[in-house]
This record gives C-alpha cells, sequence and structure tokens, in this order.
C-alpha cells in the first residue's frame, strides 16, 4: 500500500458458506520497537484520520448496500469511525451484548497522530489535547512520568481499526453464510484522502474470512469435510 489513494483488493476464497470478511492495514516489515499488532486507520505522510470509504464487491452485489463512510461529508476529517465499528460488530455478532469487555476505545479506533507517524507506540505517549480536526496531540510519557521513571507507561494505546463486513443469512447457527463457490470475484474497494504508506513504514492490507466448516460422517465410516 505504496503511493496510492484508491485499492482494490481481489479476495481469493471460494468457500460454500463465508460468515464475514475482516480487513486490516498492517506493517508489512515486523518491527522489535513498534507494535506489530497495531491495525491502522490511516499511514499518510500528512498524519491526518483520511480514509474515506470502503465497501466490499461479492459478484455484481455489493456489502454493505452503501459505502461504509469514514469521513466528514467526503472531506479527510475523521468522522470517528463509528459506521465500520457498527459493522465490525455485526461481523462479530456483539451488538448490545456488554458481557463482554474490550481494551478498543475512542483512544485508539480509527486515529492516528500526525506529530509521531503512525500510533504503534503501544503506551510510550500520553494524550495531551485534540487538534482542530480531532487529531491527537500526544507527548512521550517520560514527560509526565520523569526521565529517570525507567517503568514509565502512557495511556494511548496503539491502533485498533477494521474493515469488516456481516455475510450471515441468518442468526448463524447453521450454515447459512454467503455461497463463493456461486461468486465470479469478491474484492474489497477501499478510498483514502492521502497515498498510504507513506508515513515512515511501509504497510499491507490483511483480510481474513471467517468461514463454516463441518465435518460429515456418511456410512462405512467416510468423512466428508465441508467447508
Amino acid at each position: 500500500m505504496t503511493n496510492a489513494q484508491n485499492f482494490e483488493f481481489l479476495i481469493q476464497e471460494r468457500s460454500r458458506s463465508v460468515k464475514s470478511l475482516f480487513a486490516v492495514q498492517q506493517l508489512s516489515t515486523k518491527s522489535l520497537t513498534h507494535d506489530n499488532g497495531a491495525t491502522f486507520f490511516d499511514t499518510g505522510a500528512y498524519g491526518l484520520s483520511s480514509a474515506i470509504s470502503y465497501q466490499y464487491r461479492i459478484g455484481g452485489r455489493y456489502y454493505p448496500a452503501a459505502p461504509v463512510e469514514l469521513s466528514v461529508s467526503g472531506q479527510p476529517q475523521s468522522n470517528g469511525g463509528a459506521e465500520a465499528y457498527a459493522e465490525l460488530s455485526k461481523a462479530l455478532n456483539t451488538v448490545g451484548d456488554y458481557r463482554l469487555s474490550s481494551p478498543c476505545n475512542a483512544k485508539s479506533w480509527a486515529m492516528t497522530t500526525p506529530n509521531i507517524g503512525m500510533q504503534d507506540q503501544d503506551f510510550k505517549t500520553c494524550l495531551v489535547a485534540l487538534g482542530l480536526v480531532n487529531e491527537p496531540v500526544v507527548a512521550p510519557a517520560a514527560t509526565f512520568e520523569g526521565v529517570d521513571n525507567l517503568g514509565f507507561c502512557g495511556g494511548f494505546p496503539s491502533a485498533n481499526f477494521c474493515m469488516a463486513v456481516n455475510l450471515e443469512t441468518s442468526a448463524g447457527n447453521e450454515v447459512a453464510g454467503l455461497n463463493a463457490e456461486e461468486q465470479s470475484d469478491i474484492a474489497l474497494k477501499c478510498t483514502y484522502a492521502y497515498p498510504q504508506g507513506t508515513a515512515g513504514f511501509a504497510t499491507q492490507m490483511n483480510i481474513y474470512s471467517y468461514f463454516d466448516g463441518m465435518i460429515i460422517l456418511r456410512e462405512n465410516n467416510v468423512i466428508e469435510l465441508v467447508q
């Protein structure tokens, strides 16, 4: 994902029942000094929250029916990614389920940090203020804890963001996902305001599919795997 704003990723998935798809932008080259598990909202050189929208195309149909909007009226200003978070909750089947706790919050979801580059410092910084376009202003945790305190820990976590879509056709208790065998192609289309992968590190889009797998025991002890 280098020096481009519009992407269309083809997804090689041909399972009979695809329940959901998840796409995350991550570091393509791992580093000991950065959080390798961070999933970025935006990696443009400008450091602004500039993702615009995303949508999955499966055959001749689009999922969701309208693009998931990630900006304010198409401008390079984040709307907080609430719509994308709702799509992720539907894909994980956790809508309205408050029994589960999550480290994902307003400090990490759909956020970038212009003054330190990509948000992959993993609690090494503290949140100071929010800028004019809702971008966070951070400072090293040592600024607050003291330079002699080697055990300092900030309150600003690494980035969290995922482009998810729910493809279930029922409550999820049976094999009722999207039949990818009958589809000509599956693709993810996403748009950014600025070229991606230019904030100091090369990034790549990793796409994961969640599908049903079932073992059928037939006569004469013959086992058939359906996936």
